[in-house]
Formats: structure tokens, C-alpha cells, sequence
């Protein structure tokens, strides 16, 4: 087991590492390419949009095909292109690799996830979620900074080279620790048409949240969206072999509410960092080094608690750890609201540390749940709607953010609109996760349903 929970534990580091050592090297990126900040952006969504299409039917594959050889294949084509992003020479390539790196990495995902579930007793399970939770966390704060520096000193090629060497160590890892493989619907096929459909509709709906504020046909895009895949729900549901079983949403409460709840965690946590950073810097005047270590508070607390919250969420009921988890996050956030509304930087820290003790408290219970509330069956489903969830709700809360950034009253200068407008996006944040205690803690009890 614990070789397994190891290299799922590296796998689980590499998605955030991924998707966030990137952004202090853009401006040479910028320079380099004669690129726009929107040419940024879009490497930013190129990742994260191909990541989220790609879950499901990596999820669906797995089932077919088996998970080890999924997670090899995720895992090798990661290491590959990020050799091959070394050596790019337009913002162009940089999004084409990036949106594969996207996919091979929503397969890492998705399939370790299933592997960690499979593998690991019952009675371990929030331990072992514990431990991936707090390497998702350490990847999403040490991104930022070891990206920085091996830009600083060495150029932003060397982060890929960096994780390329990581891949090469989870291949390796994998490898030795990787016995069986897991297949669970030999049988069963892939629908070329829902599979179109499912990526039309997921595209539409990110591309138009994340684009919101920019363009007017972002809400068309988001309704079409909508429309789109509620025909496919209307398709699968009466598919007898789906690519998404809706009817376990239907059947199964408990899976869910947590996945609702999982969202709108994600959607009110995710953008926290980006207005603090926004916050501290111009309007209290730090500089990047005091901003990323004020932020650390929280990103600490979670690595550290992170395993240890798991763990006792395999002892007690992990909906009570889930639904007041996601209480301490919005006293947390509400607290930061008032901070940044008084500019107190004691009341800013003692926040980010509530925020991080109730991060710790809901995401390895939730995801215990998630996991453990369906049949062996839908093992890889289970997994691939934790990614997207957390994928969706990340895309909006940055949407949200840009919505209330872009906001002005007359009269009033840029920087006391910043202000303003961070009170509120922490206010939003923190009622979002209010209201998301309640269906965090109708996601089952202490009872686990299925026994992997």
C-alpha cells in the first residue's frame, strides 16, 4: 500500500506544480514571443480546459482498458511534452503542448485517484486522501515560488526540464509499485457521440465563464453550454452504457451533494490567493517575497493538517470534518473580508490560518466521501468528477473575480476600488461556502458504501 499511496502522492503533486509554476515566468515569456497578455491567459486555459474535457473519458477508458495502463500512458505522454516544451519557439506551440499536457494530466488524475481507492483498505482511506490533499497543496504554493527561482537563475525552459524529471521519477515509481490492472467494464465502449458532445459543452460553459467580462457572447456560450449538456444528460440517461452515468447522481445523495459541495469550495477558496496577492501588494504595500510568505500561512497549515484531518475522518463521521470544514472556511473568509476592509494585517493572517484549518477539515473528508459512496463500478467516474468539479470551480471563481474587479463607482480612484472590491469578493467567497454546508454535510456517514 504505502508504495502505491507514494507515487500517487508524487502524481497528485504534479497537476497543481503543473498548472501554477508557470506564472512568474510570464513576463519573459511575453518578451520573448512578443506576446499579449491574453496570449497568456490562454495558456492558462488551454491547460486547464484540456485537463477538464479529458477526466471523463479517461475515466471511461480506464474501466475499458484498465487503469495501470492509463496511468502509464497519462504519466508518459506528461514527461514527453514537457521534453518537447524546452524547445518551443512561438506562444503558439507553448498552447498547443500546454493543452496536451492538460489532457495527460487530466488522465494522471483521474486514474490515481482510482488506483489510491482501490488500493488502499477502508479503513485507511481518509489517511490516504489526506496525504494527496496536502501534496495538492504543497504543489499549488511551491509552484509559484520554485518556478520563480529556476526562472530567475536558470530561464522558464528549465521549469519543464524540472518536470520532466519529476515525470521521469513517477514513471519509475509507477513501475515498481503498480501490480494489477484494474479492469472493470471490458466490454463496454466509448461513444463517439457523447464524447463530442461532452466536449462541446464543457468547452462552451468554461470558455464563457472565463471570458465573461471580456466579450458579450460569453453568456450565449454558457447557455449553449447548458443546453448542450443537458441533452447529453437526456442521452446518457437512457444510454445503456453511458459515458457519464447520470443516473447515480439521481440514485446516490450522498456522491451527490459532496461533488456540489466539492465545487463550491473550490469556487469560493481558489481565487483567494490572486485578491490577496492583488490586496497586499497594492494597497498595503508588500512586495512579492512578504506577499508570497503572508499567503504560506494557509498553504502550510493544509500540508500539515491536511493528513491528519484524513486520518480522523476514518474514525469519525466525515460529513460532520466536511460540513464544518466548510463553516471555519467562511468565518475565515469573512473575517479576511473585514482585514482588508480595516487594512489589519493580524486580522488578514489569523484568516488565512482559519481558512486553512477548515480547508484541512473538508477536502480529504469530502473526497473520502466522494470515493467511497459508489459501487467499484463507478470507481474512475467518481474520480474524474473530483477533477472536474474542482476544475469548473476553480474557472469560477476566477469568473467571479473578474466580474467584481471590473466593477467601479463614480468618483471613487483605482486603488480604493481595489480595496472595495477585494472586501466583496471575500464577502462573496465566504457566504458561497456558507451555503455550501449544507450539502457538505448531507454527504453520508461515517458508514462507507463500498468496500474496494
Amino acid at each position: 500500500m504505502k508504495s502505491v499511496l507514494y507515487t500517487m502522492m508524487l502524481a497528485a503533486f504534479l497537476n497543481p506544480f503543473a498548472s501554477s509554476s508557470l506564472t512568474m515566468s510570464f513576463p519573459d515569456m511575453m518578451r520573448e514571443f512578443g506576446a499579449s497578455t491574453n496570449d497568456m491567459a490562454w495558456v492558462v486555459e488551454a491547460f486547464l480546459l484540456c485537463c477538464t474535457v479529458a477526466v471523463i473519458p479517461a475515466g471511461k477508458l480506464a474501466d475499458m482498458y484498465g487503469k495501470r495502463k492509463l496511468f502509464y500512458i497519462g504519466s508518459i505522454v506528461f514527461t514527453v511534452i514537457s521534453v518537447c516544451m524546452c524547445f518551443v519557439n512561438s506562444v503558439e506551440m507553448l498552447m498547443f503542448y500546454r493543452a496536451l499536457q492538460g489532457i495527460a494530466l487530466g488522465i494522471v488524475y483521474t486514474t490515481s485517484m482510482s488506483i489510491l481507492t482501490l488500493s488502499v483498505p477502508v479503513e485507511r482511506r481518509g489517511y490516504a486522501f489526506g496525504m494527496i490533499g496536502g501534496m495538492v497543496y504543497l504543489g499549488l504554493s511551491l509552484g509559484p515560488a520554485l518556478g520563480g527561482l529556476l526562472n530567475y537563475y536558470y530561464g522558464w525552459r528549465s521549469i519543464f526540464v524540472f518536470t520532466a524529471l519529476l515525470g521521469v521519477v513517477a514513471n519509475g515509481m509507477a513501475f515498481r509499485s503498480l501490480q494489477q490492472e484494474w479492469v472493470h467494464a471490458p466490454d463496454s465502449n466509448l461513444s463517439f457521440s457523447s464524447l463530442i458532445l461532452y466536449a462541446f459543452s464543457i468547452s462552451a460553459i468554461m470558455i464563457g465563464i472565463t471570458e465573461w467580462v471580456r466579450f458579450w457572447w460569453s453568456a450565449y456560450a454558457v447557455v449553449v453550454g447548458i443546453a448542450a449538456l443537458s441533452v447529453l444528460g437526456y442521452k446518457e440517461w437512457n444510454s445503456k452504457d453511458p459515458l457519464i452515468p447520470v443516473r447515480i447522481f439521481a440514485s446516490n445523495l450522498g456522491f451527490t451533494m459532496s461533488s456540489i459541495a466539492a465545487m463550491m469550495n473550490f469556487s469560493a477558496t481558489f481565487g483567494v490567493g490572486f485578491v490577496l496577492s492583488l490586496f497586499l501588494q497594492m494597497i498595503m504595500g508588500f512586495d512579492s517575497r512578504m506577499t508570497g510568505l503572508t499567503l504560506c500561512i494557509q498553504t502550510g497549515i493544509m500540508v500539515f493538517l491536511a493528513p491528519r484531518m484524513g486520518a480522523l475522518s476514518d474514525r469519525y463521521n466525515p460529513s460532520r470534518f466536511a460540513r464544518w470544514g466548510m463553516v471555519l472556511i467562511g468565518i475565515g473568509l469573512l473575517s479576511m473580508a473585514y482585514g482588508t476592509f480595516t487594512e489589519s494585517l493580524s486580522i488578514i493572517m489569523s484568516s488565512l490560518a482559519i481558512v486553512g484549518i477548515g480547508v484541512s477539515s473538508f477536502a480529504p473528508p469530502n473526497n473520502n466521501l466522494i470515493m467511497s459512496s459508489v459501487p467499484k463500478t463507478y470507481i474512475s467516474f467518481a474520480s474524474s468528477t473530483i477533477s472536474t468539479v474542482r476544475l469548473l470551480g476553480q474557472t469560477m471563481s476566477m469568473a467571479l473575480i473578474g466580474v467584481i474587479l471590473a466593477y467601479t463607482i463614480e468618483g471613487m480612484s483605482t486603488l480604493q476600488m481595489m480595496e472595495y472590491n477585494s472586501t466583496v469578493a471575500l464577502i462573496a467567497f465566504g457566504v458561497i461556502c456558507l451555503v455550501g454546508a449544507i450539502p457538505a454535510g448531507m454527504g453520508g456517514s461515517s458508514k462507507h458504501t463500498v468496500d474496494c
